[in-house]
């Protein structure tokens, strides 16, 4: 009997090991490919804003450590950021987020200063160096970035 038990030991570790390697350095990756409008707030224009689009297209990526996505995240307001080969990385950390754009192997942030965007994508605001905020429908500005760019 101790030698079953022993077994059904060592098989439990096992697998449980396994799972943390899977879920540390293969963890969940998916296709991103959607389309998300947006509300665009200009130089100081408080109330008035465009609507337009930012399609997002690629692979994101969450493990134990880190989450990720890499491809298409072409802001229509922003061209740069839709040119023929440009893509964009975006990774998660406990408090912000973070986004380069790659194009013909040199990295950018292009004009943008800030961005906070859930992992779903959908929900998000981009702030622009000119004081420009792109945000989705529902994401409430905070007070403070608010009052920085527009005040």
């Amino acid at each position: 009997m101790p030698q079953k038990l022993k077994l059904i030991f060592i098989s439990a570790v096992c697998v449980l090991a396994v799972v943390i390697v899977w879920a540390n350095f293969i963890g969940i990756n998916k296709t991103v490919d959607k389309t998300v409008q947006v509300n665009i707030y200009e130089e100081n224009d408080k109330f008035l804003y465009k609507i337009q689009d930012i399609t997002i297209s690629g692979n994101f990526k969450k493990t134990l450590s880190s989450t990720s996505f890499v491809g298409t995240f072409a802001i229509e307001y922003d061209e740069p950021t839709c040119g023929d080969g440009v893509q964009a990385e975006i990774k998660w950390y406990a408090d912000y987020q973070t986004i380069n754009f790659y194009y013909a192997g040199n990295f950018t942030h292009f004009d943008i200063v800030d961005i906070s965007i859930d992992e779903k994508m959908e929900n998000m605001m981009i702030v622009l160096e000119d004081g420009t905020i792109i945000t989705s429908p529902s994401y409430y500005i905070p007070a403070d970035i608010w009052k920085q760019y527009k005040g």
